[in-house]
């Protein structure tokens, strides 16, 4: 499993760093527009400037980001908010057919778990809904997080709800399947086994349960 994790891993964060080199066109050629904004004097070219130079700050600390993850740690506290914000940067960076909308409750505490493989398990679970739902012309990606009793509770949701005869199966690698071939089809797997990493668990519940959509759920941080 554990080189499942990493084929994955390297396969989901290879598509976001795809989504952040696109970003990246946008900046770049403004900086290299900027012989003929010069030639404008009703330009407002110190605004422009920093604009650009703002846009590319943020892509180029994403892309480091993706290409040079954190050092492992072991388990230990860390802020829901953080690989979410992370996840939902990367996504709007690549402007991807899929909106996300993203709700933390404020008052959600630290929880157990190793941030490196939150951010994988989440940014797997986006790229699955997104690939899942390429037919439909708008997808909506709902991320949402709070504290439920002992637990800290991250849904990934949107409008369309897996068949029951195929929910027994989502977790499981299809009969034949070679992730080195398809590191993307092992996503889901995947996904579970690094939140299991975490001391977490990752479901999948319908809308009969009261919830919609994978459910990420971690121990809050107990301090010692």
């Amino acid at each position: 499993m554990a080189l499942l994790v990493a084929i994955n891993r390297a396969a989901v964060f290879g598509v976001a760093a795809r989504w952040v080199l696109h970003d990246l066109r946008s900046p770049a050629q403004s900086l290299t527009l900027m012989a003929d904004l010069v030639a404008d004097p009703s330009a407002d070219l110190e605004g422009t400037l920093r604009e650009a130079c703002g846009h590319l700050a943020r892509s180029l600390d994403l892309l480091s980001r993706v290409l040079h993850p954190p050092t492992p740690v072991d388990v230990g506290p860390i802020s829901i908010r953080e690989p979410i914000a992370f996840v939902a940067d990367l996504q709007r960076a690549g402007r991807t057919s899929a909106r996300l909308e993203v709700t933390v409750d404020a008052a959600i505490p630290a929880a157990t778990g190793v941030q490196r493989h939150v951010e994988h398990a989440l940014l797997a679970l986006v790229l699955h809904t997104t690939d899942a739902l390429r037919d439909r012309e708008t997808v909506t990606i709902r991320i949402s997080a709070r504290q439920e009793r002992d637990r800290a509770e991250i849904v990934v949701a949107s409008a369309a709800e897996v068949a029951p005869d195929e929910q027994a199966r989502l977790f499981e690698i299809a009969p034949g399947l070679d992730p080195t071939q398809h590191p993307l089809g092992v996503s889901l797997p995947v996904a579970r086994e690094v939140i299991r990493l975490c001391g977490g668990t990752l479901t999948y519940a319908s809308r009969s349960e009261g919830k919609s959509g994978y459910v990420v759920r971690l121990p809050l941080w107990q301090r010692a």
